[in-house]
């Protein structure tokens, strides 16, 4: 049975079980060998899956938000021919992490990564995240530039005021008529494309995103609800909203002395990638930028051999 800490962020039993069979059965069709590893952080136990050398030296990746760790299943293993890779659960989101998020509006995510790195016995780690994720290791950058090698940040948020995707949004997860199989279908065509691209959308990342949207308590995970008033409390779901689609102040982006990779989608339906290209490379003069032609914000998806190919160039390379 789900507990009852987990239950707040699920909206059924059910649900709980549909997300966790994906998890469980996307581990399953892995052809490179994986384990699970648990560290203790103040937010609760971090789950994350690993690869590659035990010896080698550390890269993390992060997940955006409503992602988990098999969603790396494109990269995890090529890095770990060259790294030894962790794979993390965010707390609060979907996986096996504890149900305990962060809050968005202070510096909870990098104190959870600080504590991840610190439970792992890692000095110093390469880090990469997606989404959300990208903008986690950004600000852990910033603020512990001593705890980290180099960034990989894949079309991250917190560079630009980020655009609000109405049109998914109401044709996905507004509709209570389409069910999971549903959405799947309809995330999987080129809603997150342009017409013109000949890719198609991940369908691991559509199922995902279906079962999140039908299952998943999307508010609970990022503190949205005043759960003893029993509703959402305006005021701090506006500034996390301020936080998820605003970019940070420019003094706060011109702090990062990390070297970074930023790898962009040329129709990220956020941003302009051109513009956030632009922008990184102005304030972040230790950024380097790859804008992806005929990808969407999925980029480490459509052309993930490409983007690992870069990213692994980018890692292997010395620093100026």
């Amino acid at each position: 049975m789900i507990d009852s800490d987990r239950h707040r962020l699920y909206k059924s039993e059910k649900g709980y079980r549909a997300i966790t069979d994906w998890y469980d059965s996307l581990i399953d069709t892995f052809t490179f060998d994986t384990c699970s590893q648990y560290v203790d952080t103040r937010f609760g136990k971090t789950h994350m899956l690993a690869a590659g050398p035990e010896d080698a030296e550390p890269f993390l990746l992060v997940q955006a938000i409503a992602g988990s760790a098999p969603l790396w299943y494109r990269q995890i293993p090529a890095f770990a021919d060259h790294y030894r890779v962790y794979a993390l659960d965010t707390p609060g989101q979907p996986g096996r992490s504890d149900p305990n998020p962060p809050s968005l509006l202070d510096d909870g995510y990098s104190d959870w990564l600080l504590d991840v790195l610190d439970g792992l016995d890692i000095d110093r780690a390469y880090l990469a995240g997606v989404s959300s994720g990208g903008w986690y290791v950004m600000k852990l950058a910033i603020r512990a530039p001593e705890r980290t090698r180099k960034l990989v940040m894949l079309s991250p948020t917190g560079l630009l005021r980020a655009r609000f995707p109405i049109g998914i949004f109401l044709r996905n997860v507004v509709s209570k008529k389409k069910d999971t199989q549903a959405l799947e279908d309809e995330l999987s065509t080129r809603s997150f494309l342009p017409s013109s691209s000949s890719q198609q959308f991940d369908r691991h990342l559509a199922r995902a995103m279906a079962l999140a949207t039908r299952h998943f308590r999307l508010g609970r995970s990022l503190d949205l609800y005043d759960e003893s008033a029993g509703r959402i409390n305006v005021r701090r779901s506006l500034n996390v909203l301020r936080k998820l689609f605003f970019a940070e102040k420019q003094r706060t982006l011109q702090k990062l002395k990390t070297p970074g990779l930023v790898i962009l989608g040329e129709y990220d339906m956020l941003y302009n990638a051109h513009k956030l290209a632009k922008k990184a490379s102005r304030l972040m003069p230790t950024l380097e930028v790859e804008v992806i032609p005929g990808t969407g914000h999925s980029v480490m998806y459509d052309r993930a051999e490409l983007v690992n190919d870069l990213i692994l160039h980018f890692l292997q390379e010395e620093s100026a």
